[in-house]
């Protein structure tokens, strides 16, 4: 289970996120919803143990986020990922499995090469890759192994349609491994495919939950919070 209690960070100009409560059991995928400036990067890095909070805690089970044993169970996909560009794709995400799981990389990554259509360029440095082969990278390195906390901060982005469906299958496919996931995107269709929880965040406080359901409608509900003076 996830737990986050009353994480916040406010910034010298006044923004940011007010005290953010949420729990997610495993197999949850929630969706956090907002324009940009809503502070949904600020709460995927703060619950990511990245960057540190004002106040509060994030839990996975009894373990802090921010505690260096809490890494190995979190994959974690920035908006603007750094790349060590002049490494291969391969040696990337060995690098990354060796620093969380110690040991020589098991058949996961080269699952998820093959599925995402990068084994043939296993070999190539990633700065000749593409924008959006560059993001299908950062996608397997947070999705491989399967972590029991999966955050995606706009993994859409850069994605061909091809890569978005196979991102589809992926995260359900980790829902059922019992992985607790939390994503953005600005594209509603792609969250309510896969969503079980929808949270919406305005002006860094949460404004609306919504469960999954037939009937829930995204779009409207972000036209009542967000464009209702336009």
């Amino acid at each position: 289970m996830l737990t986050v209690n009353g994480i916040k960070k406010i910034y010298p100009n006044g923004k940011g996120l007010k005290p953010f409560f949420l729990k997610a059991e495993p197999g949850e995928i929630v969706c956090l919803i907002g324009p940009n400036g809503s502070g949904k990067t600020t709460a995927f890095n703060m619950i990511a143990g990245i960057a540190q909070s004002d106040g509060g805690e994030c839990l996975i089970g009894d373990l802090s986020t921010s505690d260096i044993e809490a890494k190995k169970e979190i994959g974690f996909l920035e908006e603007s990922p750094y790349y060590y560009d002049k490494i291969t794709v391969e040696n990337f995400l060995g690098f990354i499995w060796g620093i969380k799981y110690k040991g020589e990389p098991n058949g996961d990554i080269y699952r998820l090469l093959a599925k995402f259509d990068l084994l043939k360029r296993k070999g190539y440095k990633l700065q000749e890759l593409s924008m959006g082969l560059k993001k299908r990278v950062g996608v397997i390195s947070a999705l491989m192994h399967y972590p029991k906390l999966i955050i995606l901060d706009e993994p859409a982005n850069g994605l061909d349609s091809q890569s978005l469906i196979l991102l589809k299958d992926e995260l359900v496919a980790a829902g059922k491994q019992d992985c607790v996931i939390l994503i953005s995107s600005h594209i509603l269709d792609f969250l309510k495919d896969i969503g079980t929880r929808f949270v919406f965040l305005k002006n860094g406080v949460i404004k609306k939950e919504l469960p999954r359901s037939q009937n829930v409608s995204l779009d409207e509900t972000y036209r009542s919070l967000y464009m209702s003076k336009m």
